[in-house]
């Protein structure tokens, strides 16, 4: 009799594959390095093939890693959707979701509570980081679905929810008419900041950078509490404290998309299941959003 592969070992494989290293799969799997190293050491002698040449610039596969690592994807495919399949309607286990640091708290209020009702049985784990550090992490494996900001590389993307970013002044304070104008800007690596600074450079705008931090709400309360200008999402706007700068000064024309990504190993029944979970929340989430007034138009409050 042939003797049978153990999805166990392929599935260490694949995940030493993805990441690149020994050490961050055995994290990503919740395994000792030497455990890792033990499971690879057993696929190779029971294939009788060396899958992968190790070196200081990381892991190279061989051809016979090569063909072992198509069908490695396949057969744990097939495994999820045979659990899935007889699952019928509850899924279990544990999956890792990637939420953007700014929208934790959406996450927490809108989206558990529809994964908790719809699948009950599903253990999340959930990593709050920036949207570019997400996508990072499902590259190596550390996340199974992750919601990130859209890029304008980022293609094939399931869009869950957009939102205006708003170029926001204090709603009683001309910050604009200073010589240098008071500006707010995200201190990390992300789009909004980008965004920020591009706008700024366009418009031609001479401005002095008077409060940063990584946290867009403190960015936004800068804002309200008449200290600074700057672009931020719709959502984060209190009414009647913020107005939206005119357009002969920059104009507010921007839209921030909010994307799911998954790990390409999930099984396609399984991302139906959560994806239509998602697109519940987000529904509720821009519901919820949209029964507070939206922030003034450009002008000052009588």
């Amino acid at each position: 009799m042939d003797p049978l592969l153990d999805l166990e070992l392929l599935r260490t494989f694949v995940m030493v594959v993805r990441t690149g290293e020994l050490k961050k799969a055995a994290e990503a799997i919740y395994r000792s390095h030497a455990a890792v190293s033990m499971q690879m050491k057993r696929l190779e002698e029971q294939l009788g093939s060396r899958l992968m040449e190790r070196s200081n610039r990381g892991i190279t596969l061989t051809e016979a890693g090569k063909t072992l690592l198509s069908y490695s994807e396949q057969f744990l495919q097939l495994n999820n959707a045979a659990l899935s399949a007889l699952a019928a309607r509850d899924l279990s286990g544990q999956l890792s979701f990637g939420i953007p640091t700014d929208y934790a708290q959406d996450f927490l209020n809108f989206f558990m509570p529809v994964l908790t009702q719809e699948l009950p049985n599903l253990e999340a784990r959930i990593v709050c980081d920036r949207s570019r550090n997400l996508r990072k992490k499902l590259d190596a494996g550390e996340l199974d679905i992750a919601i990130v900001a859209g890029e304008a590389e980022s293609t094939d993307e399931m869009l869950l929810w957009s939102e205006r970013l708003i170029w926001s002044a204090p709603a009683f304070v001309r910050l604009e008419e200073h010589a240098e104008i008071p500006v707010a800007i995200h201190q990390d690596n992300c789009i909004v900041r980008d965004l920020c600074l591009e706008g700024l450079k366009k418009a031609n705008i001479s401005y002095r950078q008077v409060f940063a931090s990584p946290v867009l709400e403190n960015v936004a309360t800068a804002v309200h509490a008449g200290f600074a200008i700057s672009l931020l999402p719709e959502s984060l706007l209190i009414p009647h404290k913020t107005r939206m700068l005119p357009a002969n000064i920059i104009n507010s024309n921007l839209v921030l998309k909010m994307n799911m990504i998954y790990s390409a190993s999930i099984d396609e029944q399984v991302l139906k299941r959560i994806s239509e979970c998602l697109l519940i929340a987000s529904d509720t989430q821009k519901k919820a959003h949209l029964m507070v007034s939206p922030v003034s138009q450009p002008g000052y409050p009588g």
